[in-house]
């Protein structure tokens, strides 16, 4: 026969584990989803400009000067720029298993972003003779994403609740009790639209060079926001 004191014990341990477990009475658990899409504001362009020849001084004259007539159409409010990249390395070519210095060649990279599209474009046609361009992307400005995902996600959570009340007085209850609330956010990336180099060496005579075929739309993107929760009647 089990003692006294192990029986009290025992059932005092059971009351404890019984009042640590929650209540989890009329949970209900839903989403509400919603999805806006959204012109992409955004253009970027990304640059190379460089210069080669025998004579390493003449080389950096004349990578100077381009990039000093980059730069100056490159400034103002309406871009944002970033330089990166830079390097003057010398060239080489193989003779009878040799190795020859041939010339030197420097270089550096620009990405310019805008929000004025003709801005940019005017940029990469006035530009010809100083850089290549490599690529160009569209995409979506982190204020306008912001400003997008706020907006879904108020008018989902509005959903949310709308639907909480609506399932409550379904069941014959008065209100709800929001257990438990997640917001989700999820959007398609941008998108490269052209790409115009020629394995780091111009195609043709800076003179012949024409802008890159742009398309004529940047294109949009999908923002889905969705609320996840579960309420209690």
């Amino acid at each position: 026969m089990q003692n006294k004191p192990a029986l009290l014990l025992s059932l005092m341990l059971a009351c404890t584990a019984a009042d640590a477990e929650p209540l989890n009475y009329n949970i209900v658990e839903f989403d509400e989803s919603v999805s806006a899409t959204v012109p992409r504001d955004t253009m970027t362009a990304s640059f190379v400009i460089r210069a080669e020849g025998r004579d390493r001084s003449a080389v950096n004259r004349a990578f100077t000067a381009k990039l000093r007539s980059f730069s100056r159409r490159a400034e103002g409010k309406t871009f944002e720029t970033a330089q990166f990249g830079r390097t003057a390395v010398p060239t080489y070519e193989y003779r009878n298993n040799k190795r020859i210095l041939t010339g030197w060649q420097e270089s550096v990279e620009f990405s310019v972003e805008s929000k004025d599209f003709a801005a940019l474009n005017r940029l990469i046609a006035d530009s010809q003779a100083e850089a290549e361009v490599q690529n160009t992307s569209f995409s979506l400005s982190k204020q306008k994403q912001k400003e997008t995902v706020d907006e879904l996600s108020r008018t989902a959570l509005h959903r949310f609740r709308e639907r909480a009340a609506d399932l409550g007085k379904a069941m014959g209850f008065s209100g709800y009790k929001i257990v438990r609330l997640r917001i989700y956010e999820s959007g398609s990336p941008s998108a490269v639209m052209a790409k115009s180099f020629a394995e780091g060496r111009y195609a043709a005579a800076p003179e012949a060079l024409s802008a890159p075929d742009l398309p004529v739309s940047p294109g949009s993107e999908e923002i889905h926001v969705t609320v996840s929760g579960s309420i209690q009647m």
